[in-house]
């Protein structure tokens, strides 16, 4: 088949980017923003320093190597960006007998919104030698789009730049007959020059910390924290990761190629400040540049971060007067990554692709822009929308659920300096996109996913920050442990997820690596959510606040939460070689890996957490990384229909203190699968701790399925007591009567013989008193002396290895479990 090229007004080749703005900024100069040229403060170049490093000479080539964008099955852009205003020149080469190379030339476009500031060449960046990681001054923007694409089809082309050449190759979208694919997905790869050799602290669960055979991490004075450095967290001493973000990056993207995917999605924070130029050329280093080409073969899909509105030394985000760092950051973003086909909203491309669609095959992938919601929000100035509360999301309500996603700045401080900064513009030209229901944003992606559902697709969607999380952005503004960066208020599009059948949330922003499975309505159906921040930037843990002994313990807001790497991989450390060193375990860089599968009319999902374990000689050094798969490896079948099929519920993870071989591991497992106790809050069963008179009534009241009875209260319980439907169950029963005081006494330990007395009772069975007694210390009238000859006949207690009962010693949570589980066992033979 002869593929043609044609061009056209609907379909150019050459695409430029928004001309009134193009026009705005080129009243400036190289080193200025428009902000400076129009005669206003200028955020981005402070004061220059004693020292001014130069921009490096001008190249003739590349500044930016060749990256896809906009892939379809039909059609693909390649960017690129060079220092000079040369035209490129593109060869691409069919496949297919008769096809032929075909030439294409590009149009460069100036963008001075791209030039380094004063204060970004005045710059000294410790252990790096001063400027050297700046580049030329002048940045020119190539797109060309390459149009007649045959679905499925591998794509060699050749572009040309000044006195460089760049060969790659790429694979168009696939079409109806796909039989297999792959999207690795991250977030969080915050680049900036101070990367290379900023080693970021490395937090660990202080509930689920170590292994019951590990060692203890190295300590203060040892060699791991003077060779890698160490910080404090949550008033702890804690210890940096052995990785700096540069060699985590070139690790992780390592891997990632070698896993062949056919889509990369970063979800946010690509740079260390969009405003910061030096961080904008760190992230094409990596992807396009001098340390990889892996963006000109596999496509990337984009999202807007908190980061992508901040100007790093540049002004930050700017201030309520002057919120122009903001207004200049995200456009700088768009430089790189505007949208300008056909998965962008048509009646609203002021806001250039902020967040988009993109179908590749079976895959709609819905791009959304979370870093800014209405009403706005400020913990600082305490504007909130909802009333604060507190405990976790059992609590969130949708008359308290939390409007925005950030503090930083208000729509009218960004529409004012939107103005300011582009000249002429007005409020129909600002760039800023609303997120919530009633917004252009929210009723775009209403149409879409109903599209993508009558279309039978897989639908995907991607936005920063994360709606369900435990981590440090985990609660929202109105919250007794507030953030002022919390995604929360992203939950508002939930309903609407699960109403058009989406499979799975991407986002990042909290760095640990979390999955959640949300099902609001309770009906089995629900989506996945990640974050998936762990692409080269913190490695952070649960967010922690002081309980009333004034200790740090996880808050878990989020009871989505179904797998963290942060709290459900324990390390496991030994002496390896004079040194120890970690064998297993803990929160590492890494990536979500999504294989798709065609089986029969439905698509097999395998959603694969991928970690890079660092090995490390006898001396700390990289010997090389290890592409390990943490223990949360998740597979489902999506039908025709786009919906999941209903699956198997799936199993809660084991309590965080009873790791398999460990001692009652077998009896505690099963009470927690029976659902007969969910342990505590943090997680752990507490196996060896006593258990009260009402927790274990409770714990038969849930096995035997009881509903609550009409006994006689307690003077000590009434309706407004924990575990009082139990305690009447267990009354009405006659499970137990109390003291002869009339009191229960629940907070009371129960002891070894009260409780085997309960069990008895509530089984109803018949005995008659023992003529001999079942254990030395159990006298034969004794009260509970029946009991307990009939739990031993049936083999449910055995006593100690002395033969003794014990029957007046306090009964711990793990023989509970042990007592349960065999009374099960002796009720089912």
């Amino acid at each position: 088949m002869r593929h043609r090229l044609t061009v056209s007004s609907s379909h150019p080749v050459c695409r430029a980017g928004f001309g009134l703005l193009a026009a705005a900024v080129l009243i400036g100069t190289v080193a200025a923003t428009p902000a400076a040229a129009v005669g206003t403060a200028n955020p981005l170049a402070t004061a220059a320093q004693a020292a001014v490093s130069a921009p490096s000479p001008a190249g003739d080539g590349f500044r930016v190597l060749p990256y896809l964008m906009e892939p379809s099955a039909e059609s693909v852009d390649l960017v690129w960006f060079s220092e000079t205003d040369e035209p490129g020149s593109v060869v691409v080469d069919y496949p297919g007998e008769g096809a032929g190379p075909v030439s294409l030339e590009s149009i460069p476009e100036h963008q001075p919104l791209l030039g380094y500031t004063d204060a970004e060449l005045s710059q000294d960046i410790k252990g790096l030698e001063k400027g050297s990681w700046l580049k030329g001054a002048e940045n020119y923007k190539h797109r060309v789009t390459v149009p007649g694409l045959t679905p499925g089809a591998e794509i060699r082309y050749t572009v040309t730049q000044g006195a460089e050449t760049h060969e790659s190759t790429f694979t168009a979208g696939p079409g109806p007959d796909w039989d297999e694919l792959r999207i690795v997905a991250f977030s969080d790869t915050e680049t900036e020059p101070y990367g290379r050799i900023e080693h970021r602290e490395w937090e660990q669960s202080p509930v689920n910390g170590y292994t019951d055979e590990s060692m203890d991490r190295p300590g203060e004075g040892s060699a791991w924290a003077e060779k890698f450095g160490h910080t404090t967290r949550y008033g702890s001493f804690t210890l940096n990761y052995p990785l700096d973000q540069d060699t985590a990056l070139k690790e992780n993207l390592k891997h990632v190629e070698a896993a062949d995917p056919d889509l990369m999605l970063i979800a946010g924070d690509l740079a260390q400040g969009s405003g910061y130029q030096p961080a904008w050329d760190e992230f094409f280093g990596y992807f396009a540049g001098e340390n990889g080409d892996l963006a000109s073969r596999v496509p990337v899909l984009t999202a807007l971060g908190n980061w992508e509105t901040y100007a790093a030394l540049n002004g930050g985000y700017g201030t309520a007067e002057d919120q122009s760092p903001a207004v200049i950051s995200r456009n700088k973003y768009h430089s790189y990554f505007e949208r300008t086909g056909d998965g962008t909203d048509p009646d609203n491309q002021q806001y250039r692709g902020s967040y988009y669609r993109t179908d590749h095959g079976p895959v709609t992938i819905l791009t959304l822009d979370s870093t800014n919601g209405i009403p706005d929000e400020d913990t600082r100035t305490g504007e909130l929308s909802g009333e604060i509360f507190s405990g976790d999301d059992s609590n969130l309500t949708e008359e308290n659920l939390s409007t925005d996603t950030q503090g930083e700045f208000t729509v009218e401080s960004y529409t004012k300096a939107f103005k300011d900064v582009f000249p002429g513009t007005t409020d129909a030209d600002v760039d800023l996109p609303n997120f919530n229901e009633g917004t252009a944003q929210w009723a775009w992606a209403q149409e879409q996913l109903k599209d993508a559902q009558e279309k039978d697709q897989i639908v995907l969607v991607q936005f920063h920050h994360a709606a369900y999380s435990n981590g440090v952005h985990g609660t929202p503004p109105n919250h007794e442990h507030a953030d002022n960066q919390s995604g929360v208020a992203m939950r508002a599009y939930t309903p609407m997820f699960e109403e058009y059948g989406v499979s799975a949330v991407i986002s990042g922003h909290d760095e640990m690596f979390e999955r959640s499975w949300v099902d609001s309505d309770g009906d089995g159906q629900g989506f996945h959510s990640f974050d998936v921040g762990v692409a080269a930037d913190g490695l952070r843990g649960e967010q922690l606040a002081l309980n009333d002994e004034g200790d740090y313990e996880p808050i878990r807001f989020n009871t989505s939460s179904e797998w963290m790497a942060a709290a459900d991989a324990p390390e496991t450390w030994a002496e390896r070689d004079g040194v120890l060193q970690l064998e297993d375990g803990g929160l590492h860089y890494g990536h979500l890996q999504i294989d798709l599968k065609h089986v029969g009319e439905g698509t097999e999902i395998t959603l694969s957490p991928v970690y890079v374990f660092p090995q490390l000689d006898s001396e700390y050094n990289l010997i090389g990384t290890e592409r390990r798969v943490y223990d949360d490896v998740t597979t489902f079948t999506v039908d025709r229909d786009g919906t999941d099929e209903p699956a198997a519920p799936e199993q809660p993870m084991d309590f965080t203190d009873n790791a398999p071989g460990s001692q009652y591991y077998a009896p505690v497992r099963w009470l927690q699968l029976e659902g007969i106790s969910t342990g505590h809050a943090d997680g752990s069963y507490r196996k060896f701790d006593d258990i009260s008179r009402g927790e274990s009534v409770a714990f038969l009241y849930r096995y035997l399925d009881g509903t609550a009875g009409a006994g006689e209260d307690f003077s000590d319980v009434t309706d407004q007591s924990s575990f009082y439907d139990e305690i009447s169950w267990a009354t009405a029963e006659g499970v137990t009567t109390g003291y002869i005081d009339g009191t229960f006494r629940a907070a009371e330990d129960v002891t070894r013989g009260e409780f085997v007395s309960f069990l008895y009772r509530a089984s109803g069975a018949e005995t008659t008193a023992p003529e001999e007694p079942a254990f030395p210390d159990v006298d034969v009238n004794s009260a509970h002396a029946e009991a307990i000859a009939w739990a031993a006949s049936q083999g449910v207690v055995n006593g100690y290895q002395d033969d003794m009962f014990r029957p007046h010693e306090p009964i711990h949570r793990a023989e509970v479990a042990t007592v349960l589980s065999h009374f099960d066992a002796a009720a089912t033979e």
